[in-house]
């Protein structure tokens, strides 16, 4: 496999990278779900396509021995995460707790799960995700009418469905917890909405809580970048909040 790939092309193979992000380190990235399959359809998503298959649905898209026979192609000793992430939810992968346990029998190299938030509500997923070392979960608005705009999500489901269902899993979950809020200018990006997201999420005492602004280009092409500074005096009041 050519570990030269763009980004964009790495995220439609089964295994990419190494990544190296800000935020997370070095990652090897696992695909689990096809190009894109995805319970929103966000505007600001960076694969800069919209969603192929809309859905709720966990299905087995890729095998536990597909996932070991392409990860043995890849540096994992440099890594500092296995990282399921993806062109899609990966969360939607009906067996995405056999891959974790799968990993953790044959790597030493700790598991992060980079999920979108939308299916942290079933019962099911989090118990699959408590098995991973780390989770990142988004979750950019507590406004309803917000949450919709934004992230275009399946038919049902909403911003008090994801919160209740971050509480339950926040609430025995032991490894490091990162949240991300996505601000887009003209959707959630008032300085009120945004504390509000973040005192919630801070409730469940996260590594880290990161504000991110969408400055690569989105499925949206009109979208504007929120100034930065305008959050900065929020991380006087959240310790483990980064602003980026």
């Amino acid at each position: 496999m050519n570990n030269e790939l763009s980004l964009g092309e790495q995220k439609q193979s089964l295994v990419y990278g190494p990544v190296t992000s800000r935020r997370f380190g070095t990652t090897i990235g696992i695909g689990l779900v096809p190009l894109k399959v995805c319970s929103f359809d966000c505007v600001f998503c960076e694969l800069s396509v919209h969603t192929n298959v809309h859905t709720l649905e966990r299905k087995t898209y890729v095998s536990v021995e597909e996932v070991l026979s392409e990860l043995r192609k890849f540096p994992t000793q440099e890594a500092d995460y296995l990282a399921l992430s993806g062109a899609g939810e990966p969360s939607l992968a009906a067996n995405m707790g056999e891959v974790i346990d799968a990993l953790h029998a044959k790597y030493e190299t700790p598991v992060i799960v980079l999920s979108n938030g939308s299916t942290i509500y079933m019962k099911d997923v989090q118990d699959e995700l408590r098995r991973a070392e780390a989770v990142k979960l988004t979750f950019s608005t507590m406004d309803e009418q917000a949450f919709k705009r934004l992230n275009q999500p399946v038919e049902g489901l909403t911003a008090k469905k994801v919160a209740d269902g971050i509480e339950q899993f926040a609430s025995d979950y032991e490894g490091k917890l990162y949240f991300e809020v996505v601000v887009v200018k003209g959707i959630n990006d008032e300085l009120s909405d945004v504390r509000r997201t973040v005192e919630f999420l801070s409730r469940f005492n996260p590594y880290h809580i990161d504000i991110n602004r969408p400055v690569r280009p989105g499925t949206a092409r009109y979208l504007e970048l929120p100034d930065r500074a305008v959050y900065e005096p929020l991380t006087g009041e959240f310790s483990a909040l980064r602003v980026f």
